[in-house]
């Protein structure tokens, strides 16, 4: 977006560029430095005159590249050239039984992995047979009818809280289609059964956390099944 529009545009040289990129989920997929040398490699000079720079050309680029969700690019009437970042923002890495291995976003949108940059959240893997889509403009509908789905629900649910974010490392897809989670703090299986009454589960779980394993230990069953209504059926190690 362009800043302002005026005749005079054309006699005001370009006085440096300033990038600002939104880290506040603590991702590092874009750094400041990628961006310059992108408005670089599109002919870019400090002193050169505004008009002489393609600026909605550069935007495009940005707003078309996988870890960026979305880019505003534009000068001020002092001839400041900004460029304002706001990444994507992944909740899950899935690791696809063909060998296919990206993330899914807070929209949905599958994203693939960066060289530079591997995000801190939790996994999933086993039955998974979606391949990687490139084209990561496609959202949250497109998941409909896939397992990709309840595993973006359940990892869009996770997020919210900050206990079950950091307790739950892995969602692993059984042959069944069953869901069970790893935990990072005790020695067990937790058995999902699927997407449904979500949060009804997790509170059934935490219940189980405070007034079940306080007691007993948190490595005292191998298995806690979630799957049946209004019960929790545990297998003991």
């Amino acid at each position: 977006m362009l800043g302002f529009v005026d005749a005079s545009k054309k006699e005001i040289r370009c006085k440096g560029l300033k990038v600002n990129i939104d880290y506040s989920e603590g991702h590092y997929f874009v750094l400041e430095e990628d961006i310059k040398e992108l408005f670089r490699n599109q002919g870019y000079k400090t002193g050169q005159y505004l008009c002489d720079i393609d600026i909605p050309n550069i935007e495009r680029m940005l707003n078309n590249s996988s870890s960026v969700k979305n880019a505003d690019v534009f000068a001020t009437i002092d001839g400041q050239l900004n460029a304002n970042i706001t990444q994507r923002k992944p909740i899950v890495r899935i690791f696809s039984k063909n060998g296919d291995d990206y993330y899914l976003d807070e929209q949905g949108r599958l994203m693939p992995l960066s060289h530079k940059y591997t995000a801190r959240v939790p996994v999933a893997n086993g039955y998974i047979f979606e391949p990687f889509i490139g084209n990561h403009k496609q959202g949250v509908e497109n998941l409909k009818g896939s397992v990709l789905m309840d595993i973006y629900l359940l990892a869009n649910f996770l997020r919210q809280s900050e206990f079950w974010k950091a307790q739950i490392n892995q969602i692993y897809i059984a042959e069944n289609q069953d869901i069970e989670l790893i935990p990072r703090v005790g020695n067990h299986t937790i058995v999902l059964g699927s997407v449904e009454n979500v949060e009804e589960k997790f509170e059934k779980l935490m219940i189980f956390y405070e007034k079940g394993l306080s007691k007993t230990g948190w490595n005292e069953y191998s298995v806690i099944n979630l799957k049946y209504k209004n019960q929790i059926v545990c297998k003991k190690r």
